[in-house]
């Protein structure tokens, strides 16, 4: 049989060749580095307390938001990491600002936000800048010796993860992560009941013991 060239027309800069995309375990080991490094640098995290100056006021009653909230932040910040460093596409990263509308999406209706600003577009290529930048700085965090320099450095920082890792992840994924929050958060405010019980009728004082972390 008389076999006959290919005429097809491709697109110009056309290739045969498949083009292998890049492996992600680099990035992928590296973020499980980084995530080591932030959760050094962040223990104690008790960001609340470190807004509102308890070290000082001795507001007690502030460590009961950070024993709810600043565990669960702080491990969506890893989850985040994680998901940066998965990337295969870039993302547009953008702020919230207010307002919502509802739409029809999946046979349901959901509650979306209806205006945000476009801060910039992250790509794939830039990891390796956020990721050593970060590292520097967790590292200058934790051996300067300055505790209210690691406060703002691990505030700053788990406020990019969030940001970035937030548009990283698929609509599915946080919703389920928040579901499985909720979960979480319930049994910690009962747990805390329990314990506002025991000081209450018992005399037993639930106190956090400080948050300055002690450095030797």
């Amino acid at each position: 049989m008389a076999s006959f060239p290919d005429t097809t027309a491709r697109p110009a800069g056309y290739s045969s060749t498949t083009t292998t995309p890049p492996s992600l375990l680099p990035r992928q080991f590296s973020s499980l580095l980084l995530i080591i490094l932030l959760y050094t640098t962040a223990s104690p995290f008790t960001p609340v307390s470190w807004a509102l100056g308890s070290d000082a006021l001795h507001l007690s009653g502030t460590y009961f938001f950070d024993r709810i909230f600043s565990g669960l932040v702080l491990f969506s910040a890893f989850y985040f990491q994680w998901r940066i460093a998965s990337l295969r596409a870039s993302v547009a990263i953008t702020l919230p600002l207010g307002g919502s509308t509802t739409t029809l999406r999946n046979g349901r209706l959901e509650t979306v936000q209806s205006s945000s600003m476009d801060l910039f577009l992250y790509k794939t290529s830039d990891y390796w800048h956020f990721a050593l930048a970060e590292g520097g700085v967790l590292l200058l965090a934790e051996f300067a010796g300055s505790e209210n320099m690691r406060r703002v450095v691990v505030c700053a920082t788990v406020a990019g993860i969030w940001l970035l890792g937030w548009a990283a992840t698929p609509r599915s994924v946080k919703d389920w992560m928040w579901e499985h929050a909720k979960a979480y958060l319930f049994v910690l405010v009962l747990d805390e009941l329990r314990a506002a019980g025991r000081g209450l009728f018992g005399g037993y004082h639930h106190g956090p013991g400080g948050g300055r972390r002690r450095r030797f």
